[in-house]
């Protein structure tokens, strides 16, 4: 698919898309938990549509928003869990609960078999697990039955996702499990996990710097709950106002809370010296000046990065976006897409140790480019398409988070168009 983003102003009222990172640790809950989940506004995106066929394959009864769960079975087939990380090591982590003399085997597209997945497999042997990757430390992986659990410590550096998917399975461990994290990054996605599972009932307990983790053998308990708005998704419409001189204001958003989230979206955009204002559960965003460049560290909000750097991008002066070594290890190398993406729209930027330099513009150059399997990247070159024109190609990508993400910048005044068809607006939403 090929989209076209021309000029324009944003405006208008939107929903927040639903959280796809909650929504993939409820999801695998649900499948532990013995009884019948329930949950309204479940996102369509890839990611999540992948974890619903993992946790069916893994014995749940899954009829659109509702998972019934109780026992983890052994899968028939092996799990493809496409381009989903979170997922995928989850998953992996799900395989160690199937009966033991059994196991299952965990593989994902081209870009999830780049995606280290080292830190899972070596932190579920320390558990006492039986777990094996075929290719170094990538996809595809084996996990046998059986999780004795105990206690451990982990590298961080690199992702926090196999803590979140330890903590998961270590629920229906024998002897639960503690977990004690080194240099930990996305801390935020940490906090996340341990919020959902006190949702589910699982007795844990992390310490307020999330250096250490744990839990105690819980069954989790079937929810009924509403999937809350994403603030690292909402955060694209949100620099697009910024950006474009309009106001928008994004509806059903959790209310910040104390510590690291993508909820520091607010306090980061207000750096840049956005008008923006939260209240109710609606975040009110007003581009009424140029944002001013400003310095935010990222390490635990990295998904932040991308809206932010094209937020950098038109800002008066230099912004430094520090925090920033795990990017590289995301769907894409983030480091380097990001850079190439701002590059062609003629903005410099300069990696600088662990840190990167924008350079904010008045005038950038329109781009085309190719979405390069992530759909943060595509995203983030529409922001700045909004100031200077743009063509993506494969803009399909958006669909891992976001499927109607194209259609929501079109209703609130997105000059977009399908398939090359600059002359003629496919719809108004």
């Amino acid at each position: 698919m090929r989209v076209t983003v021309e000029p324009s102003v944003v405006e208008g009222v939107l929903k927040a898309p639903p959280s796809k990172s909650w929504a993939q640790r409820a999801v695998f809950l649900a499948l532990l938990a013995d009884g019948k989940s329930e949950f309204a506004n479940l996102p369509q995106s890839d990611d999540v549509k992948a974890s619903l066929e993992a946790v069916k394959a893994f014995g749940a009864e899954v009829e659109g928003h509702k998972i019934v769960g109780g026992k983890v079975m052994v899968p028939e087939n092996v799990i493809d869990m496409r381009g989903s990380g979170t997922g995928a090591r989850i998953a992996i982590a799900m395989g160690t609960l199937v009966p033991r003399g059994f196991g299952a085997v965990i593989t994902g597209n081209r870009s999830l078999r780049r995606r280290p997945m080292g830190p899972v497999v070596d932190l579920l042997r320390g558990l006492g697990a039986d777990v094996r990757s075929l290719r170094g430390d990538k996809l595809p992986v084996v996990s046998f039955g059986g999780l004795p659990g105990g206690e451990v410590e982990t590298d961080g550096r690199v992702t926090s996702q196999h803590v979140t998917a330890a903590l998961i399975a270590g629920s229906a461990s024998e002897l639960g499990v503690a977990i004690t994290i080194k240099n930990p990054v996305s801390r935020g996605y940490i906090a996340l996990t341990e919020e959902v599972l006190k949702d589910f009932g699982v007795r844990v307990e992390c310490a307020s710097d999330y250096t250490r983790c744990s839990v105690k053998p819980t069954r989790p308990r079937p929810i009924k709950r509403a999937v809350p708005g994403d603030y690292a998704l909402a955060a694209f419409p949100a620099v697009a106002a910024a950006i474009s001189g309009g106001e928008v204001k994004i509806e059903g958003l959790p209310a910040p809370r104390e510590g690291p989230g993508d909820h520091k979206l607010i306090d980061y955009l207000r750096r840049f010296g956005v008008d923006v204002e939260y209240s109710s559960g609606s975040l009110r965003v007003r581009g009424d000046r140029r944002p001013v460049g400003t310095r935010v560290n990222v390490r635990d909000e990295p998904d932040l990065a991308l809206p932010l750097a094209a937020l950098a991008a038109v800002s008066k002066g230099e912004s430094v976006i520090s925090g920033i070594s795990h990017l590289a290890y995301k769907e894409s190398d983030r480091i380097r897409t990001i850079m190439e993406t701002l590059s062609c729209f003629g903005v410099k930027s300069k990696v600088d140790g662990s840190s990167l330099r924008i350079w904010g513009s008045e005038r950038l150059r329109r781009c085309e480019l190719t979405c390069p399997d992530d759909h943060r990247v595509a995203m983030m070159a529409s922001l700045l398409g909004l100031v200077a024109g743009t063509v993506i190609e494969k803009a399909e990508c958006v669909a891992k988070s976001w499927p109607e993400y194209w259609e929501v910048l079109r209703g609130i005044g997105g000059k977009v168009y399908v398939e090359g068809e600059k002359r003629k607006r496919v719809h108004q939403y």
